[in-house]
């Protein structure tokens, strides 16, 4: 995805959603990438991105608001 920042890498789908919701409430584009594996679901994880200018600003939020795996 290019011009694109992963900001958030997370095993828990919901979690990612949670961030997700987090980033759009403060204006910011947010898109979560499924990279876990269909045949074996416990390996990969759920990637949150965002646009690579409000990068710095979506991390700052999400370390503010989320507390760490």
């Amino acid at each position: 995805m290019e011009n694109w920042e992963l900001i958030l890498s997370s095993k828990d789908s919901a979690r990612a959603e949670i961030a997700k919701g987090i980033l759009q409430e403060q204006q910011i584009h947010a898109v979560i990438m499924d990279k876990k594996d269909s045949n074996y679901p416990v390996f990969g994880f759920f990637e949150v991105y965002v646009p690579l200018e409000d990068a710095e600003r979506a991390k700052t939020i999400l370390t503010n608001e989320i507390t760490p795996e």
